[in-house]
């Protein structure tokens, strides 16, 4: 066989071999080589909603400034379908729209679209994780792999701000998810 030849189908077999297979039950791709930061839960009326968890490329968060690859991973403990994520969503880019530089509610839309295509109902059990690449993505995760991308930079720190904004919903939940022991 010619040289070329073996080195190309070397490649091509080294290739095949790296890519990685996910099982229903191993979602540690989105998450490798990013440190747990904090963890927390949340608590609605004395019902347990989900717990969540937030991973980034440095042992400390360092912000929403798109430097470095950041996941939050949220572990469903109800039942929650795919419309009331959505609304969710909607709804606190309504309250925390200046807090969080938002743009107008026609810039908005395409991102709650899109989410609405990606995202599925949950039950109890189900993860999903959000990872936030710097200056790019956001990559949805779920229980059997990639569930969908939203290409638009400013989506995902505008999304992680829902948790991770001083003026969020749960003050304490925030500060579980950065760590904040005190």
């Amino acid at each position: 066989m010619p040289p070329r030849f073996i080195t190309a189908a070397a490649v091509l077999l080294s290739s095949l071999l790296a890519v990685p297979v996910q099982g229903a039950a191993d979602l540690s791709g989105p998450l490798d080589a990013l440190h747990e930061v904090g963890s927390g839960e949340l608590t609605w009326f004395g019902l347990d909603v989900y717990e969540a968890r937030l991973h980034s490329a440095t042992p400390e968060f360092k912000g929403l400034d798109g430097s470095v690859p950041v996941a939050l991973e949220i572990t469903y403990r109800r039942n929650i379908s795919s419309e009331s994520l959505v609304k969710t969503t909607a709804k606190e880019w309504r309250r925390l729209r200046t807090e969080l530089g938002l743009p107008a509610a026609e810039r908005l839309q395409p991102w709650l679209d899109a989410v609405a295509e990606i995202w599925p109902d949950v039950t109890p059990g189900d993860r999903i994780i959000a990872r936030v690449e710097p200056g790019g993505p956001t990559f949805f995760y779920g229980n059997d792999g990639l569930l969908g991308v939203v290409d638009d930079p400013d989506f995902g720190p505008a999304f992680l701000g829902i948790w991770l904004h001083p003026e969020t919903r749960d003050a304490s939940l925030r500060a579980a998810l950065l760590g904040d022991t005190r």
